[in-house]
């Protein structure tokens, strides 16, 4: 009986040391612990914020401006309560441009460890890559399942930023629901002296190429150059291309009235033509018909100043203003 109790106590004591021993090299490790606590908290802080779409591929290929026209204006929202929230927009009917198709995904998320992160209530395949939130899912075109590869970037990327150092006299030219009012004035004497071709003024070697041409139609081309151009233009232009920007990238796109070139190997890489329809409001002032954000102030017979209203990102009304002189 001495020897049964003898060593039950002798396998309790062997099995207490065991215990304290496991309790005793995972204690041991603390660096292990600091790491994957630091890897989650880096991951939480790189994936909470909000998200944009910059490219969209289909098996293999950038979609089409068209369809990239919605498509950009998805968004993705990460919170630091671990949950997220997906929208995607999308062309409506074919007989409509509207992004009047509206797909949302919401649930919550873990943070596993470094860029890897585990989504819940999402029918899609997500990543969390580098920078970027890249997400797969499946489409159907001509009968064929194909892989749509989505790519999201922070809202505050610095590729979305403008050039602060380029001055450029590029405007926004289309049309919008606004229109001038009702206009009286005969402006056949005003057209006289704006007739022919203008050129900016500016020491800047793409900038001094942006020329206008009024004509007697009450029409004039408008012709704009920038040395470079930048991720948030070839969103304004509706055209995807992977992240981070590749090198090489050649796109025309005609928008609205406009036509756009997109080319990394010209001498200026951005080149807007547009043809746009004028009123003459008075004696010096020209404005876009249906555009109230620009107009041009006739200061003599040789110039000309170009003034545009815009709204900043930050929400506020801001003037650009430049002086072209007739050639």
């Amino acid at each position: 009986m001495i020897r049964i109790k003898t060593y039950k106590s002798i396998l309790c004591i062997l099995l207490s040391l065991t215990l304290f021993s496991c309790d005793s090299d995972n204690d041991s490790n603390p660096e292990n612990n600091e790491q994957v606590s630091q890897n989650t908290m880096v991951t939480k802080e790189k994936l909470v914020g909000d998200w944009i779409l910059v490219s969209s591929i289909i098996d293999n290929e950038n979609v089409s401006p068209s369809e990239f026209e919605c498509l950009k204006k998805s968004t993705a929202t990460f919170n630091q309560d671990d949950t997220y929230e997906v929208t995607f927009l999308k062309l409506g009917s074919n007989s409509t441009n509207l992004c009047s198709r509206t797909v949302t995904q919401s649930g919550t998320y873990t943070v596993v460890g470094l860029n890897s992160v585990t989504f819940f209530n999402f029918d899609s395949e997500i990543k969390l890559i580098d920078d970027t939130l890249q997400i797969t899912s499946k489409v159907t075109n001509d009968n064929e399942e194909q892989d749509q590869i989505d790519i999201f970037i922070r809202s505050d990327n610095s590729e979305l930023e403008e050039n602060p150092d380029e001055e450029t006299d590029n405007v926004e030219t289309d049309e919008t629901d606004e229109d001038n009012g009702d206009n009286t004035f005969d402006g056949t004497a005003v057209i006289q002296k704006i007739l022919g071709k203008w050129q900016i003024d500016s020491d800047q070697e793409c900038l001094q190429k942006n020329t206008i041409e009024f004509k007697s139609q009450n029409v004039f081309e408008f012709i704009q150059h920038k040395e470079t151009f930048s991720r948030r233009d070839l969103l304004d232009y509706n055209v995807s291309v992977s992240y981070p920007l590749p090198e090489s990238i050649e796109a025309t796109i005609i928008k609205g009235n406009s036509t756009v070139v997109f080319d990394t190997s010209a001498e200026c890489q951005f080149i807007k033509t547009s043809t746009l329809e004028y009123i003459v409001k008075d004696e010096k002032t020209i404005a876009l018909k249906n555009n109230p954000r620009v107009k041009f102030v006739l200061e003599d017979s040789t110039t000309i100043k170009l003034v545009h209203t815009f709204t900043d990102s930050g929400n506020n009304e801001q003037i650009r203003e430049f002086i072209y002189k007739k050639l």
